[in-house]
């Protein structure tokens, strides 16, 4: 008996022991309710008639001390297992930098009516248009945020805008004391006991928020005191941030607003007060918005730390979670520290991307799996009108180990829909992750085979793909092996493990190995793929599910690539060449790698690859062009995606509604028709708008020659990739021989902000060339 006492004692040990860790010590499936104190005790027997055990009571704001209690006591007696979740945090009025979308092109009258909801003020920077340098700095005030701006002869320039909001950014000073401080108050009142299970705190960052600088003094003590710990002389703190001349003083640092960022803006540091002088830096070198984050996320980490172990000497046992919204794939990345901070955290799914919410999970999941902790746990909004598709998302998100998950929705909106999802319901699984690079996923998609679950990873540096054409994408890295040495002792090794696979199906694929190592080859199914060994040689048959083969000492050469690499250039060299390239300066160059080749494979097979592709850019009938090398737009700037052709797109997220175009220079060398493509990336059940395109031969101002619109519905699209983006025909028009402008003008839906768009590719080909994902199309 007392060996069972015991036993009991050091289960019960450790549950709490996990609890105060912050982990749900089982699975969790309920609902969140908008708490309304006086329907709540109704609610909740309402959801608990229809069999819901758990429910989230988020608080938009903290209750007098009497309503406190009167919540805690209802949910104690409902019978019901519960949670509070701490959702509006404080927030703080702060400068907001960012002018890759706060900007207004230039026009001949000088009047601009300013349209800024919420802002109180503004600085108004003037540039000149094509090359960037502080001409005028102006403050303005808004009433309404509204507010007209005159200054002559600006046609040619652009105004950028650095507004300033009173709830710019989450309060991580005066206001989270008092907010804190008013929690303890009411968990001295009553402490939440019978049934609660734990907190969750629902953070706000996003891609503006870290772009906002707060105007009250504890905050710039701070950021002070920050940069002088981290640089013991001022000259450290000058030659890190790049500057042109010397800061007064570390309090000078501290007041600076930079007017750059994410490659837009000008290369200035300015005081918002205009009492300094201001700074020129050098953008591309200064660490000035690095250690400014840094700062922000150090601050916060310790806040919600702190604020745990507040709340669990009043709540022992209860978990605690740092839920963030999922993150927009068409918004800026935010740095790793804002979207999972060092707790347990889970993310909220707005119902605006329920359209692709088994993506956005998966990609979570699999992006912190690696992390102290993964996603935990989910809170989605709204159950939506398909139970058959909620309960699908449900099941991914269980398969992807999130624990606690909470379908947002009143009583009614549950309705029957909760019979489905609970009786659909499934313990949380242990996911295996099986990453290949981010850069292949144009040539891929996310699944799950039996190995584990398939995914892009733009972070894993031993992840390295291999460039053998557009056929066969692949990648290796170098994995630990046990194997017997010489002696027969058992040695652990790191050899090289290749994965291939063909996404037009199944071909023969003939590798040139460098030592004699021993093979083993599978796919990601699980079966094993059979190897012919022959010497160097080794053939294997390659499909669309990739196939892993392990035990090279070094990466092998493909065998087969470079004869394929010669057939098609000695083909292509037939031909009349489109390029204007003399081909027997191509064939040239083709003969000399293979003669290197012959002699030495290393060198040789770098040769023979860049002589075939040579040969290819020279006969390509079409133009491909990555769309962030437009050499004039109106975009918000260059978005660095790894997913994306060429790692960049060229990206628009503004207030402000503007003519949104991007131009591109089109040689056309042989006669004949054209259709126009267009790669942008989906938005989930947003609008995508259209796209009007115009062709000039003369000057930007001259009428075009052709023009047209397309609408960009997805249910348009010929073909997707990378999971995100999609190919639309936009436009076919008859040219001749000649030298164009193709400018390409976005048109939103609507007059309601913010403007969002992104263009990965333009593609203008001949009839019947279709493209296939971000790789060159076949012709």
């Amino acid at each position: 008996m007392r060996l069972l006492t015991l036993a009991l004692w050091l289960v019960g040990a450790w549950l709490a022991l996990v609890w105060a860790q912050g982990e749900p010590a089982r699975p969790t499936l309920g609902v969140a309710l908008r708490y309304q104190p006086e329907r709540l005790a109704e609610e909740l027997n309402t959801l608990k008639a229809a069999g819901v055990s758990a429910v989230l009571v988020p608080l938009e704001q903290l209750p007098r001390e009497t309503e406190w209690a009167r919540l805690v006591e209802t949910l104690e007696a409902s019978g019901l297992e519960w949670w509070l979740g701490l959702r509006q945090l404080p927030r703080a009025e702060a400068w907001v930098c960012a002018p890759e979308r706060y900007r207004i092109a230039g026009n001949e009258e000088g009047i601009y009516p300013i349209q800024l909801p919420g802002a109180s003020q503004t600085l108004i920077a003037v540039s000149p248009a094509d090359t960037p340098s502080l001409r005028t700095l102006a403050q303005l005030a808004l009433s309404g945020g509204q507010a007209v701006y005159a200054q002559g002869d600006t046609a040619n320039s652009v105004l950028l805008l650095y507004p300033r909001y009173a709830n710019a950014m989450p309060d991580l000073w005066e206001g989270w004391d008092r907010y804190r401080d008013g929690l303890i108050r009411l968990l001295r009142v009553r402490a939440p006991k019978t049934g609660f299970r734990g907190w969750v705190v629902e953070s706000h960052w996003d891609a503006l928020a870290i772009a906002s600088f707060p105007i009250g003094t504890l905050a710039r003590v701070e950021w002070e005191g920050f940069l002088r710990a981290r640089y013991a002389h001022l000259v450290e703190l000058e030659r890190a941030w790049d500057v042109s001349s010397s800061l007064h003083d570390y309090a000078d640092a501290a007041q600076r607003l930079p007017m750059w960022r994410e490659g837009r803006g000008l290369p200035f540091l300015i005081a918002p007060d205009d009492s300094r002088k201001p700074l020129e830096v050098n953008p591309n070198r200064s660490r000035f918005w690095s250690d400014y984050h840094e700062f922000l996320a150090e601050r916060w980490n310790t806040l919600l730390t702190g604020l745990r172990d507040a709340l669990q000497r009043y709540t022992p046992e209860a978990a605690f979670v740092v839920v963030r919204p999922a993150e927009d794939r068409t918004e800026l990345s935010l740095p790793a520290p804002f979207k999972a901070p060092l707790l347990p955290n889970g993310i909220r799914l707005p119902e605006a991307w329920r359209s692709i919410g088994s993506l956005l999970l998966t990609l979570e999941a699999a992006e912190f799996i690696n992390q102290p902790y993964p996603v935990q746990a989910l809170v989605i909004e709204g159950v939506g009108n398909d139970v058959e598709r909620a309960s699908l998302l449900q099941a991914r998100a269980r398969a992807l180990g999130i624990r606690t998950l909470f379908w947002e929705a009143s009583p009614d909106q549950i309705g029957s829909a909760w019979q489905t999802l609970h009786a659909t319901d499934s313990p949380p699984e242990k996911p295996q992750f099986l990453p290949f690079p981010a850069g292949l996923w144009g040539a891929t998609s996310i699944q799950k085979f039996p190995a584990g679950w398939w995914v892009p990873s733009s972070t894993d540096t031993n992840l390295r793909p291999v460039v053998w054409g557009f056929d066969l994408p692949g990648f290796w890295r170098l994995v630990e092996v046990q194997r017997l040495d010489k002696t027969g002792q058992t040695v652990v090794a790191n050899l090289v493990e290749l994965t291939l696979w063909s996404p037009e199906g199944e071909q023969e694929v003939v590798l040139r190995r460098l030592d004699r190592n021993p093979l083993e080859a599978m796919d990601l199914n699980g079966n094993p793929v059979k190897l012919d060994l022959k010497g160097e040689m080794v053939r294997l048959r390659v499909g669309t599910i990739p196939v892993r083969i392990r035990g090279f000492e070094a990466l092998p050469f493909c065998e087969s690539c470079v004869e394929q690499w010669i057939r098609r250039a000695e083909a292509l060299l037939k031909r009349p060449s489109v390029g204007g390239q003399d081909p027997s300066v191509l064939k040239f160059h083709l003969q000399g790698a293979q003669e290197l080749y012959r002699k030495d494979r290393a060198p040789g097979f770098e040769a023979m690859r860049s002589a075939w592709f040579e040969v290819e850019r020279a006969y390509m009938p079409y133009r491909w062009y990555e769309a962030e090398t437009a050499r004039l737009h109106t975009f918000g700037t260059v978005r660095r995606d790894a997913s994306a052709s060429g790692g960049a797109t060229l990206w628009l997220r503004s207030p402000i509604a503007g003519n949104f175009f991007a131009q591109y220079p089109l040689p056309i060398r042989a006669e004949g028709s054209y259709t126009f493509w267009l790669a942008v990336r989906l938005q989930g059940s947003r609008e995508l708008g259209k796209v009007r395109w115009q062709l000039f031969q003369d000057t930007e101002g001259a009428t075009p020659v052709a023009q047209g619109e397309s609408d960009l519905r997805p249910e348009r699209a010929q073909s997707a990739y990378a999971d995100q983006f999609a190919w639309f025909s936009i436009g076919s028009v008859g040219l001749r021989a000649g030298d164009y402008t193709l400018k390409l003008e976005w048109l939103p839906n609507g007059t309601k902000p913010p403007y969002a768009m992104e263009w990965d590719v333009v593609l203008i080909a001949p009839a019947g060339i279709q493209p296939a994902g971000n790789r060159f199309p076949r012709y």
